[in-house]
């Protein structure tokens, strides 16, 4: 079987950002990494990754801190555990899908907040 994955990335509030590419398919069991590259991010900044399945909202999936250090996962998802976030190169900070299901076909949405004033912060389009 094969799914397919879109992903865009956005500040919160709206923001959007330009994105390379639009979607990719990976077969079941598979690993998936999107990226996203955020830039000025503060040391009281999270970096959010959501997804949202056709015809629903947003699910927020996790978010981590500057650096990934520190993960919090969304306890109403049930296999949020399946996925994690790296920092890469140059604040790219990586979702992935540690084995692809049919439950991870949607939109995935990578967002920045800042805690200490409650505003958006800026990302940038994700790595190609």
């Amino acid at each position: 079987l094969i799914y397919s994955l879109m992903f865009i990335t956005v500040g919160v509030l709206g923001q959007t950002v330009e994105q390379p590419d639009l979607s990719f398919t990976k077969g079941e069991g598979r690993r998936a990494y999107i990226s996203c590259k955020v830039n000025g991010l503060l040391s009281d900044n999270y970096v959010h990754w959501y997804q949202q399945k056709e015809g629903e909202a947003l699910t927020r999936i996790l978010y981590v801190n500057k650096g990934a250090s520190s993960t919090v996962y969304n306890p109403d998802l049930l296999d949020a555990k399946g996925f994690s976030v790296k920092l890469g190169n140059n604040d790219d900070y990586v979702l992935r899908i540690d084995a692809v299901k049919l439950s991870h076909e949607g939109v995935y949405y990578c967002a920045c907040w800042d805690t200490s004033s409650h505003s958006e912060t800026n990302c940038s389009h994700p790595l190609q």
